[in-house]
């Protein structure tokens, strides 16, 4: 089996960069929901430039083979 070479483009990523984007606009709307925090809020926002998701696991993840 070969192994796929990493991907150098963008694109290729759309899924992953949808999903993180998502996750963070999650955190940012469970923080305004439950009142904002300036202190939570700060810390999040360091979390999230460290590369941390603080949300929930996905409830749906697609296969990795293309259904028909």
């Amino acid at each position: 089996m070969e192994e796929k070479e990493p991907s150098r483009n963008l694109e290729d990523n759309l899924p992953m960069v949808n999903y993180i984007m998502l996750h963070r606009i999650y955190d940012m709307l469970t923080i305004m929901a439950n009142g904002v925090d300036p202190e939570k809020t700060a810390k999040m926002i360091d979390y999230h430039e460290q590369g941390y998701l603080l949300g929930p696991e996905p409830s749906f993840t697609p296969s990795e083979e293309p259904v028909d």
